[in-house]
């Protein structure tokens, strides 16, 4: 695949505002003429050499700057690239992007410098979408897997996964061009083996995908509970600061608020809620009903309850979903009754929870630590890559129902005609997520996500 459009780009690649220097670059087949145009110094610019020098436009000088030039094919884009390091000044860059403008370059689009590194065969599509991970990445885990997509290790396992299929479709079309010959063919026992073993290896890849959203976009954690149960002082514990206000009268939480914390090398979006209750006030109803559908909606919930009420009761699970991604909290402990304690704490037999003093922010580091162990249930070690995009987890299950209709089709007798009819769209998928086959709105819609400069 090779870049239709042959016009001379030009951003700012670094974030706007003021700092210590700041990067604009060019691609394109004009960038070191433009570059040359503006740039004066006593050394002539050659690849891969930082060279130091002075911009000037058409008024006059404008800035010191350095300049490096990576010739084609050997760049990010894989065309002519030049980059041009000044002043963190936004005058300044904007002074010098006009300047490669007037000179025949254009603004570039979000995410056209990375795109014409796909175009061009520079990238796969996973690495151009590692691109744009790794720049929004807030979590060491969010960071390791996005390195992973960008190192084109995510790729490797989907082009494995490729080239397994494409074995299995050469033997059953080799037995198409040598069907008139006495030749012994690949028995269709072993071939459903051999689909049924690669569509095992896709399930994996399909189930990682919990995990990778979770590590990808950051753990939902709604703070959930009954009212006064102290859940808006956990919140302020994890964060360590006063964000929500704490009131003694019960019902006082009427929307929620999120915010995110890192622990562990994961990222909780805690999510303090309205406490849930039968109510008449029509605002507060709201809030509740929101604080359900976050119950149903959280990767994890953080369920307090207080543990000094003689009336508390631990709640039933509404499914089998919410009871396995519950943390119950027993909080208030440090005016709880012993007594009132053990109760609940028996009610809670094989369930996970912990007893703290969100006030006094004891049990904190253990429900945080509680947390991590969690998340870290829906990973095996021995994965060497999990799925984190939408994307990828679709085009991987509609890959897993081609290979299933395939096997039908064996079992059924069909030809093998018929048969690699399912399995070449088994392929198309795969392609998807690596852009061999890729339509124009898929493309658009990654790249529109992208910082412009990249």
């Amino acid at each position: 695949m090779v870049i239709e459009d042959t016009s001379t780009i030009v951003a700012l690649s670094t974030p706007s505002g003021y700092s210590g220097i700041a990067v604009v670059r060019l691609s394109g087949n004009r960038s070191l003429s433009i570059v040359n145009d503006l740039f004066k110094s006593k050394q002539k610019i050659e690849p891969r050499v930082a060279t130091f020098g002075k911009l000037y436009d058409q008024t006059g000088y404008i800035d010191t700057a350095i300049v490096t030039f990576y010739q084609a094919p050997n760049s990010y884009t894989g065309e002519d690239l030049v980059e041009i390091s000044l002043h963190g000044n936004p005058f300044l860059c904007d002074l010098v992007i006009g300047a490669c403008v007037t000179l025949g370059a254009r603004g570039a689009e979000p995410g056209e410098f990375t795109r014409r590194a796909f175009l061009n065969g520079k990238i796969d599509l996973s690495q151009a979408e590692g691109v744009a991970d790794i720049i929004y990445s807030s979590s060491r885990s969010a960071q390791n897997a996005s390195a992973k997509l960008l190192e084109g290790q995510t790729g490797g396992v989907i082009a494995g996964l490729k080239l397994t299929l494409i074995n299995i479709i050469t033997l059953l079309e080799l037995e198409l061009d040598f069907l008139e010959e006495e030749i012994g063919f690949t028995p269709k026992e072993k071939i459903i083996n051999q689909i049924e073993n690669l569509d095992a290896e896709i399930q994996c890849l399909i189930s990682s995908y919990r995990f990778g959203k979770m590590v990808r976009e950051g753990v939902l954690c709604p703070i959930i509970g009954p009212p006064n149960s102290g859940k808006s002082s956990l919140f302020n514990a994890f964060l360590q600061e006063e964000r929500v206000i704490v009131s003694p009268t019960p019902g006082t939480t009427r929307d929620f608020i999120e915010e995110s914390i890192s622990v562990g090398g994961y990222q909780f979006r805690l999510v303090d809620t309205a406490g849930i209750r039968d109510t008449a006030d029509a605002v507060e109803s709201i809030g509740v009903a929101k604080s359900q559908n976050l119950l149903n909606q959280g990767d994890l919930v953080l369920y307090v309850l207080d543990s000094s009420d003689p009336l508390t009761m631990v709640p039933r699970p509404h499914n089998k979903q919410n009871k396995d991604k519950t943390i119950f909290i027993l909080n208030k402990s440090d005016i709880a009754d012993r007594a009132n304690l053990v109760r609940l704490k028996k009610q809670l037999s094989g369930r996970r929870y912990f007893v703290s003093s969100a006030k006094y922010h004891v049990g904190v580091h253990e429900i945080a630590a509680g947390m991590v162990k969690y998340i870290k249930t829906f990973h095996k070690q021995d994965e060497p890559v999990f799925i984190t995009r939408l994307r990828h987890n679709e085009a991987l299950k509609k890959a897993s129902s081609c290979l299933k209709a395939a096997i039908q089709s064996i079992k059924t007798g069909n030809p093998s005609e018929i048969i690699v009819i399912d399995l070449r769209d088994a392929l198309e998928q795969l392609d998807m997520i690596l852009g061999k086959t890729t339509n124009d709105d898929i493309l658009n819609n990654i790249f529109s996500n992208f910082c412009v400069g990249k």
